[in-house]
């Protein structure tokens, strides 16, 4: 029996960018690749979404790495 793989493929998404609404729920609104180009790119949708807690997580994990201030 082969189970799943606890390394991701290369291709695979690994972390999520999640805003989460006024209800505390995380949605989703970007996934990446890279952990570099996730941290690049949370600061520049922070300024799209002003007031609004923007969450960096890890898809397999589910740690939050980084999260920006809002609600």
């Amino acid at each position: 029996m082969v189970m799943g793989a606890m390394n991701p493929a290369p291709a695979e998404f690994r972390y999520d960018i999640l805003i989460e609404d006024a209800d505390g729920r995380n949605l989703r609104l970007e996934s990446v690749r890279d952990l570099t180009a996730a941290r690049e790119r949370l600061p520049a949708l922070a300024k799209q979404y002003p007031g609004t807690r923007l969450l960096l997580r890890n898809r397999m994990t589910h740690v939050v790495l980084a999260q920006t201030d809002g609600y």
